[in-house]
């Protein structure tokens, strides 16, 4: 595709430079990756405290910030803006843009969208939200089933008017298939840079958060969020360590749960046995692969699972909630376990499973390695080029 035009393209996302989660995270690296290829990006997204102006995201994307609200439940980082419809147009005409994106479904979305449609330009939508992102913070199953209904008919109607429609896993395209009606829809994984995520140096973070030396670390990387379901990894640990005591639990991330979580620590009398880390730079995050010798992810919703490429690409088994709603449990495939949802003590014989036996343990490490390779980031972009070109074609 060296010797195709380059592109113009807005990535609408709000948050997409303040929000740690994945979605954001992808947009980010994707943005950046064809940044690198010669093609001009630009972000249309929400304004925040932290960032309250129009700007430039590393000196190369150009970002354009809108009036918004803060949403509940995201630790002050997700702010859902409202662009004037007219406003984005201009912007889509002065940047002279062939191609929106949009990846999150908020008001931008579909602002972005008519703005869109009404110059011919092009349009793609991303698939990475579940209904249960947003429900499984509500009480009970009442709330929460009617809610997700509602959602999906929102998305269903938002996609349809977009020209195609990217799925993150073939997963998903089956999970939200009502979404695909009249609709191009295509896979691409969210990817995992091969050439950043691998074995590294921990003594850097070892020394930054006081981490016991001597341990086998098990790892969770994520937003302590109700669908990540961290409380059972949490209350696994007693019936972990009572058969492998030189287990370590680290948690990498943070949330509106963590008072809880902690909480949930201190009744278990199990304070000596797991670090949170919190929030942690891109470098601390390769380091805590680095360190740790399983990844567990209990998460009950997910529709890829970035954290666990980065977990595989750097040589790390791994064991997942056997959850419907997740597409994690794919990876799983003789580089690790899977256990059963909410399950804390299936959990802990799996975990222990493989802590207690090296020579399995380093065998689904180098599996886990090796099939990393196929989700290379750089093939995603590759074929993310491929659409927006072929959109242009028709």
């Amino acid at each position: 595709m060296d010797d195709q035009r380059k592109l113009n393209i807005a990535m609408v996302c709000d948050a997409v430079t303040d929000c740690v989660a994945g979605s954001f995270i992808s947009t980010l690296r994707f943005s950046e990756l064809l940044t690198e290829k010669g093609h001009k990006i630009i972000f249309i997204t929400g304004k925040s405290p932290q960032n309250p102006t129009d700007g430039y995201h590393k000196d190369t994307i150009k970002v354009y910030r809108f009036p918004g609200i803060l949403l509940p439940k995201s630790e002050g980082q997700l702010y859902i803006s409202f662009p004037p419809k007219k406003r984005v147009r201009e912007i889509f005409q002065d940047e002279e843009i062939d191609v929106v994106h949009i990846i999150i479904p908020t008001p931008s979305a579909v602002t972005s969208l008519r703005a869109a449609k009404s110059l011919g330009i092009k349009t793609v939508a991303h698939s990475h939200t579940q209904p249960e992102n947003l429900t499984m913070h509500l009480p009970g199953e009442t709330i929460q089933k009617p809610l997700n209904y509602i959602f999906y008919k929102y998305l269903s109607w938002l996609y349809r008017k977009a020209d195609a429609l990217i799925y993150p896993t073939e997963f998903a395209r089956r999970l939200l298939h009502k979404l695909e009606e009249h609709k191009e829809t295509h896979v691409i994984s969210n990817g995992v840079n091969t050439k950043k995520f691998k074995e590294t140096e921990t003594e850097t973070l070892f020394g930054k958060f006081n981490l016991p030396r001597h341990t086998k670390n098990v790892l969770y990387v994520g937003r302590l969020h109700p669908e990540k379901s961290v409380n059972t990894l949490i209350s696994a640990i007693p019936h972990i360590i009572s058969r492998a005591p030189a287990a370590h639990i680290i948690i990498a991330g943070f949330g509106h749960l963590d008072t809880k979580l902690e909480q949930l620590v201190r009744e278990l009398g199990i304070e000596n046995h797991i670090t949170f880390l919190g929030k942690v730079t891109d470098e601390e995050l390769i380091m805590a692969y680095s360190a740790c010798d399983i990844f567990v992810l209990p998460s009950f919703a997910e529709l890829e699972g970035m954290a666990v490429l980065e977990a595989m690409a750097c040589g790390k088994p791994i064991i997942i909630a056997d959850s419907k709603e997740s597409a994690s449990t794919y990876f799983v495939d003789g580089n690790g376990f899977l256990f059963e949802p909410s399950n804390h003590e299936h959990l802990a014989e799996q975990v222990v499973a493989l802590l207690v036996d090296d020579t399995l343990r380093e065998s689904m490490g180098k599996a886990s390695l090796e099939q990393s390779k196929l989700y290379d980031i750089d093939h995603s972009v590759a074929r993310l080029e491929e659409i927006y070109y072929a959109l242009l074609q028709k």
